[in-house]
């Protein structure tokens, strides 16, 4: 909180420790102390306004520890809403008791109703996660699929900031996963566990890192705020070294540096992790040997088989065999592709060379396009329908094609989901839904992992970003001689990202989520009802006595609500004092009804009929005295039903 104030407040993890965070410790306690004295103070006078402060101070505590016993701390918010207005509503201790039995039915009915539906997976509103400093976060949560997806792609017309990173301007990719096995038609996710979570929360030694990427200060720093994100993986550039973060939940170590959180990632809220990014020159790529070590054999399966390296005698051969095989008949239909990815590299010295060679084909050489809703594929799987037919399709086919094809030339490769950098402002990256993408990661020696990007529109993402076809220095580097034709300007549009899930795009406001806000409306309305009830009970009689008598326990019951000491059993003469002392004159209500109760027979029923005219005269005066909030509290007072 010393650095930034309010802003990383919900960033501390409970219970805390006051030494650690005095800040903290001192803000919890001054806030106690200030909602005390505020409910001490208006809860005798003001008593919604009271109840105002005390649904805060109960609710504003939870929000620090989301998602515990939520259903006991939001009864323990409605009963501390609820108690100032049913106190000050009886005015003698003999109305304390039904008035905490309301209260308690009401709380124990919205408790019931709210629990008895599924869970709900996301607020409907989270203002926890409102910004007083900055833009206001988005009205609605996004969930993303990560393994492919082929048969076309819908993002909502409105952007959803999802992320805010805090890191350097340095323009790099946000990855949550890799698919790295290819399963005949499609890449899948399919990864290992590595190791849990300790103490120092230190990624397992990956061995396929470079001795270089141990050296602190090859690493990126990013803080992390996961905004409107619904997802377990944990976003981070690059290859994660380190994470510092702020959940309960076990943070599980996958294979290839992917980290997935017990749970849900927005329960870690914010989180700090360092990523080893190699920034290598083309130079330095070319003079990359293939020499690959024995795990990266998972990187050159193409579905049935491992192909052979990069450079390996007879490969050519080798594949060229596959395609003749019945054991393979899978593979039959990536012939084609096999065969130009051969004809684009046949002149290539080196990995590097036949990875940009592939990725400036899929960019602008190759007469791709990008499109959202590609035509489906005819008797082919999707990537192979991709190259031989429709070439159009968004970065799924584009980086699905790629790593296919570089593994079939023996370059290790996969295929990476996540996000593209967003928008530098300030010290920040704000990524949007839209900004979702998959690339493609290829393995160098020397270096590691490097990112790729075959899709028409991306890959010029900063002067840094050398790696990409389109790199002034890798044209030197190759002795080109010419820089690539920029097929992104003819695209359909510009290139976006992993395939979303249409159900849970946005967040659905279910009923459970307002049933304590039902349950208080229906326990009013059921006051009421029992009210009306009870004077209807009264007055349906065709004795006019008896119709007297029930406008004067009307009239009685009226008073007592609004908090007078009158009994239920008082005489007219009685009411008519109290409504002397407020105000509101009723001498022509006593003259109907004495007449109508203690007068002859035969002229009762007119002077009943008065009477009923002249409580209605005197009820209007009293509410259009009494303002919204006496008569709110009338509403709800319970001691008219306790009056004979």
């Amino acid at each position: 909180m010393a650095d930034r104030g309010l802003r990383d407040f919900y960033a501390a993890v409970l219970p805390f420790d006051p030494a650690a965070h005095h800040e903290m410790h001192v803000l919890v306690v001054l806030a106690a102390a200030v909602f005390c004295l505020a409910i001490a103070v208006t809860a005798g006078s003001r008593p919604f306004v009271a109840a105002a402060i005390a649904a805060g101070g109960v609710g504003w505590p939870a929000t620090i520890q989301p998602e515990r016993s939520t259903l006991a701390m939001g009864a323990l918010a409605l009963l501390a809403a609820l108690w100032p207005v049913v106190i000050v509503g009886v005015g003698d201790r003999r109305g304390l008791v039904p008035g905490a039995a309301v209260l308690a039915c009401v709380v124990t009915f919205a408790a019931v109703v709210a629990g008895a539906g599924a869970r709900p997976s996301t607020a409907a509103l989270d203002w926890t996660s409102w910004d007083l400093f900055n833009n206001s976060r988005a009205g609605h949560t996004v969930s993303l699929v990560w393994d492919s997806n082929y048969g076309g792609i819908d993002f909502p017309a409105k952007k959803t900031t999802v992320l805010r990173i805090v890191a350097p301007r340095r323009a790099l990719y946000w990855r949550a996963s890799t698919l790295d096995t290819f399963a005949g038609n499609r890449w899948v996710e399919a990864l290992y566990g590595t190791a849990l979570s300790g103490a120092t929360r230190t990624l397992p030694r990956d061995e396929l890192l470079p001795a270089g990427a141990s050296s602190r200060r090859g690493w990126v720093k990013q803080e992390v705020e996961v905004r409107a994100l619904i997802d377990d993986h944990i976003i981070a550039a690059g290859q994660p070294m380190q994470i510092a973060a702020g959940s309960d939940g076990r943070i599980r170590y996958l294979s290839g540096g992917v980290m997935r959180v017990s749970g849900r990632l927005g329960q870690m809220r914010r989180y700090t992790v360092w990523s080893y990014t190699p920034r290598p020159t083309p130079a330095a790529l070319v003079r990359s040997p293939p020499t690959y070590p024995r795990a990266l054999a998972r990187y050159l399966d193409v579905g049935r088989t491992v192909v052979p390296p990069f450079g390996s005698p007879g490969r050519e051969a080798e594949i060229s065999a596959v395609f003749h095989n019945d054991l393979y008949q899978q593979l039959w239909s990536y012939e084609k592709t096999w065969r130009e990815a051969q004809r684009l590299t046949v002149k290539a010295r080196s990995p590097y060379e036949a990875t940009i060679a592939i990725e400036r084909w899929l960019r602008s050489g190759g007469g791709f396009a990008y499109d959202e809703h590609p035509p489906a594929p005819v008797g082919l799987p999707p990537l192979a329908d991709f190259v031989e037919r429709t070439k159009r399709g968004y970065c799924q086919q584009f980086a699905g094609t790629m790593a296919l094809m570089l593994r079939y030339l023996g370059i290790p490769a996969r295929v990476a989901v996540g996000f593209t950098s967003g928008t530098w402002k300030d010290g920040t990256w704000n990524v949007t839904d839209h900004d979702a993408h998959a690339w493609v990661e290829a393995w160098f020696a020397g270096h590691g992992w490097l990112a790729f990007d075959p899709t028409p529109g991306r890959g010029t993402l900063s002067a840094s970003y050398t790696n990409a076809s389109d790199s002034r220095d890798a044209i030197r580097a190759l002795s080109t001689g010419r820089f690539r034709d920029r097929g992104a300007r003819n695209s359909a549009s510009p290139a976006r990202g992993a395939a979303l899930e249409p159900q849970a795009r946005e967040s659905r406001v279910r009923w459970f989520l307002f049933a304590p806000f039902a349950a208080l409306v229906a326990a009013v309305l059921g006051l009421a009802l029992a009210k009306s009830l009870r004077r209807y009970r009264r007055s349906a009689t065709g004795d006019p006595r008896r119709q007297a008598s029930a406008a004067r326990a009307e009239l009685a019951a009226f008073i007592r609500d609004q908090g007078s000491p009158v009994a239920g059993t008082a005489s007219v003469a009685e009411l008519v004092v109290e409504l002397r002392g407020l105000g509101v004159g009723s001498d022509a209500f006593a003259a109907a009804f004495s007449r109508a109760r203690y007068g002859p027979l035969a002229g009762a029923e007119g002077a009943a009929k008065d009477t009923r005219r002249e409580l209605r005269r005197v009820l209007s005066i009293l509410r259009s005295r009494l303002g919204p909030g006496r008569r709110i509290l009338g509403l709800l007072a319970v001691r008219s039903l306790r009056s004979g």
